[in-house]
């Protein structure tokens, strides 16, 4: 973060192995990292994902869910004890028996809590009558557990309660259990047998990799999902307890009651084909989720596919997508591997998140209706070597065909908008056809190391400087664009500065650099040529924008490739002050002390009365030592862009959150700030830095001038405004790009009105040297003629002096502005000029000190001086510290009385003649150290 102040404050910013924003001091970059072209580089929402399984293992493996407390009970307790006390609930080990007796809920177990018979050997678990619910945990990964009893009074059985009990064969549930938590029986690999007949409440992943071959819905049951079995390849059918008024099963299939939605199709259901019920609308959410043994399914009359409806699935060949399937949910058809061509019909205008993704088999693709392609849709589609995408097609989301490996060809007819890493690792990729594109993205083309060239149209209007890798030969036939960064290209002209090159101070800046460096016993940093041209370039593009980012919106980084870390500063007047602020700030040090850096580069640049200052770190082993030059002046071109832009990112991979957006304004200012008819002003324009809100004077060969109303003002090509009448007249100024406008108001001859200035006066006292004195200049309100001022010796003012006086005693002053075109004349108040000689006041004693005991660190004795004023004129006073008022006295003579048991310190004490009509008044201090 960094703040940003209208008023003239100095601020810092820098990039380094921190990447952040400081408080109220600056910025830093590091540019480590920044790119890696092995990288896989991938769009993503972030917070959506396709169902993964529960887990209880921290490193188990990528299908499996994790649990809240990411169960790690792979440890063993030392406690082997057959019988015990657990909360409200008692248990025995008889054998291989654990039974467990009590009333209400058993307690929540934990990988900080495990239950008392975690280590022990069970093979049998018996509940007696009393317990309400088995706890979170209460028996997890114990492996010998075959089979399970369970009381009448049992409610719920809590999340995870039975995960990884491989070797239970069975879940019977009394009636009287109505909740099963997520992943209860989670891994339970041995269960072929699962009846739940109380059940209303069952929570995904319960049965995870359980291995029934047929499952009877409860009938208190109003909401499931496949992912109550999620992994499971053994279910042939499924059945509906009577009395369920959510579902129904037709041939093992489960349908919502009113058999508008197909809820669950067994995943060993059969192979071949099947035909969607007609009245079935929607395929709910992962109904055919890891079903591998169907091969088609014809849609019939289905409007909507639920998310994940066929992931993972077993379909093969061609997936047509009837006219009458408008919508579908993400990753409808992800990890299809068997899919090879994809129909779309006319119904669906965008495709989903995921939708194919990682199908693998995909070789051609059928767009129908569709008007935009979801986020990720066919990324990692590997067998796609060509692919067109018709005109009705013209945006889409992030990373579409993102790691499609063996994509040589696309052609996007109408594609306008090419978004963030859509052909990311498309390592074949060497012919790319974008006839209508406008904008293209950071990373559209990383790390597609076939592509050597590409050729864009005249309707391009943005490509981002990382769009496409360094190397690649962009020909552009939009020639109204400019290059900008490593190879970007967007709308902008050309500016000029001018300002002072000061290698006097950037050379005291690597001084104090390597003093900073030798204190922390690191290598001096050599001046590099090339760092120090780029910094100085650098700094004068601060004047413009103070950011990383350049004023053309290109990275730091692309200045040099040296280049490795940045610090930037601007308004700070000295060397001492810029590496004051930046030693102060923990990024900025850490890049001035890195170990990394070898070379340096400093810039410090003046303009409008402000210096900007930037250091660029490098690790160059060839560096060319820099000889210091002369401070010169220089004009230095900087491209500004057309519209508003994002601040340059300096890393791969997706950047969370906004990037900071800078725009350029523009603000018209006169030499003169009254506007009459007859006279005339000279305007410029100025640019408004929008880092630092700093006005930034430039030239450019585009700037045209116009009045509205040339009955009031005309303006030349030069910004001579001449005002001809009066009224309100706006004038304009135009860049290539930009404008801004200030509306006048200009006065008639016969319109000025005067106006009368306010002029004060203050006493002033002086010492008299012999020589003639001055009162101070008065302060003045409102426009004033010349401003003069006459001495007088008497009150009455009516006996000027004609010279200023010299001598002691006491003079009159007034102040006097003479009238103007536009202002009245006026008199100040009368001010005293007093000239008074110096008091000759003298101390005997101007300080003391006194030795502290040792062993207590204070003054084991009282002490006692006369402080001895001579020759004082006026009154004489004695007044203490505030530290000293609690262990020093002072009387009225001067008596100092400095108690016992004062501590160490430094206690001071002022005396103070009040001075009289011919001496001033007088203080000094007298210092008293107790040590």
């Amino acid at each position: 973060m960094r703040k940003k102040e209208r008023s003239r404050i100095a601020v810092l910013l820098g990039i380094g192995a921190i990447c952040g924003m400081l408080g109220t001091t600056g910025r830093y970059v590091y540019a480590e990292n920044m790119t890696t072209a092995t990288a896989a580089i991938e769009e993503s929402t972030g917070d959506i994902t396709p169902a993964t399984g529960y887990e209880v293992s921290e490193n188990a493996g990528p299908e499996l869910y994790t649990s809240d407390e990411e169960l790690a009970l792979q440890s063993t307790s030392n406690d082997t004890s057959k019988s015990g006390t657990w909360e409200n609930v008692t248990w025995t080990l008889s054998g291989t028996t654990l039974t467990i007796s009590g009333k209400g809920d058993m307690p929540d177990a934990s990988s900080s809590d495990k239950a008392p018979w975690y280590t022990l050997d069970v093979e049998k678990v018996v509940i007696k009558s009393g317990i309400t619910k088995i706890g979170s945990q209460n028996f997890v990964e114990m492996y010998d557990i075959t089979d399970v009893t369970y009381p009448n009074t049992l409610k719920e059985i809590g999340e995870a309660a039975f995960y990884g009990c491989t070797k239970l064969q069975e879940v019977v549930l009394p009636s009287s259990v109505k909740t099963i938590r997520s992943g209860a029986y989670c891994d339970c690999k041995a269960v072929t047998r699962i009846e739940i007949p109380g059940v209303t409440d069952l929570g995904s992943y319960a049965f995870q990799n359980n291995c029934p071959t047929t499952f009877t819905i409860p009938a208190g049951v109003t909401s499931i999902s496949p992912l109550v079995f999620f992994g499971n390849t053994t279910i042939e059918s499924y059945t509906v307890a009577a009395g369920n008024t959510a579902y129904v099963a037709r041939n093992g299939v489960v349908y919502s009651q009113d058999q508008s939605e197909l809820v669950m199709y067994p995943f060993n259901g059969g192979t071949g084909s099947f035909t969607i019920p007609s009245n079935v609308k929607k395929i709910g959410d992962y109904a055919f989720y890891n079903n591998v043994s169907l091969n088609t399914v014809n849609f019939s009359n289905v409007t909507t596919l639920g998310e994940g409806a066929f992931y993972m699935s077993g379909l093969s060949g061609t997936l047509t997508l009837s006219d009458k399937i408008s919508e579908a949910g993400n990753f409808a058809f992800q990890g299809c591997t068997k899919i090879t061509t994809v129909k779309f019909g006319k119904g669906m205008k965008e495709s989903a998140y995921s939708m194919f993704e990682k199908c693998t088999g995909i070789t051609s693709i059928d767009f129908g209706g569709l008007t935009s392609l979801g986020m990720r849709t066919f990324l990692g589609c590997n067998s796609l070597v060509e692919v067109t995408v018709p005109a009705t097609i013209k945006s889409w989301e992030g990373s579409v065909f993102n790691s499609c490996q063996k994509l040589v060809t696309f052609r996007g007819m109408g594609l306008e908008y090419v978004t963030y890493a859509d052909f990311a690792q498309c390592y074949a990729l060497t012919d790319v056809y974008l006839p209508k594109v406008k904008e293209i993205y950071r990373q559209a083309f990383a790390n597609c190391p076939s592509l050597k060239q590409i050729t864009l149209p005249a309707s391009t209007q943005f490509v981002d400087e990382n769009a496409f890798a360094k190397d690649v030969v962009i020909t552009c036939n939009n020639n109204q664009l400019v290059r900008f960064g490593y190879n970007g290209f967007r709308y902008a002209e050309t500016i000029q500065i001018k300002g002072k090159r000061d290698y006097t101070k950037a050379f005291e800046v690597l001084d104090k650099v390597n003093a900073e460096r030798a204190k922390n016993g690191l290598d001096a940093l050599t001046m590099d040529t090339g760092l120090l041209e780029t910094a100085m370039i650098r700094a004068g593009e601060q004047a413009v924008l103070f950011s990383h980012t350049r004023p053309d919106g290109a990275s730091c980084f692309s200045a040099n490739k040296n280049m490795n870390a940045e610090n930037v500063a601007i308004n700070q007047s000295s060397a001492t002050a810029v590496m004051n602020d930046w030693m102060n700030s923990s990024g900025h040090k850490e890049n001035i002390l890195s170990k990394k850096a070898t070379t340096i580069g400093v810039g410090c640049f003046y303009i409008n009365g402000i210096y900007t200052w930037v250091q660029c770190f490098g690790s160059n082993t060839d560096a060319q030592t820099a000889e210091k030059q002369t401070d010169r002046t220089i004009t230095q071109n900087i491209n500004i862009p057309k519209k508003k832009f994002t601040e340059a990112i300096t890393t791969d991979g997706i950047v969370w959150g906004d990037g900071e957006t800078y725009s350029y304004k523009f603000v018209i200012q006169m030499d003169k700030d009254t506007y009459t008819a007859g006279k005339s002003v000279n305007a410029k324009v100025v640019l408004v830095n929008p880092g630092f809100s700093m006005y930034c004077p430039f030239t450019s060969g585009n700037i045209t001038w116009s009045s509205d109303k040339k009955s009031v003002a005309t303006v030349d090509k030069n910004g001579k405004i001449a005002f001809v009448g009066g009224g309100k007249v706006t004038i304009t100024a135009k860049t290539k790009y930009h404008e801004t406008s200030l509306t006048l108001t200009v006065q008639s001859k016969s319109q000025v009105t005067k106006t009368t200035p306010t002029l004060t006066l203050k006493n002033k006292t002086v010492t008299y040297t012999g020589k003639g004195k001055k009162i101070g200049a008065a302060s003045v309100k409102g426009a004033a003629g010349k401003i003069t001022y006459k001495y007088y010796s008497d009150s009455k003012c009516t006996k000027r002096l004609s010279t200023y006086p010299s001598k002691v005693g006491t003079y009159y002053v007034i102040a006097s502005a003479k009238a103007t075109a536009t202002s009245n004349s006026a008199k100040s108040n009368v001010a005293k000029l007093m000239i008074k000689k110096s008091n000759p006041m003298k101390v005997k004693v101007a300080s003391k000190t006194y030795k502290a005991k040792k062993s207590t660190g204070k003054l084991n004795k009282k002490h006692s001086f006369i402080i001895g004023v001579k020759n004082a004129k006026g009154k004489v006073t004695y007044s203490r510290s505030k530290a000293s008022k609690a262990y020093i006295t002072v009387s009225k003579k001067g008596k100092v009385t400095v108690r016992k048991g004062t501590p160490k310190g430094t206690y001071t004490i002022t005396v103070k003649a009040k001075g009289t009509s011919k001496y001033r008044g007088k203080s000094k201090k007298i210092t008293i150290k107790v040590s």
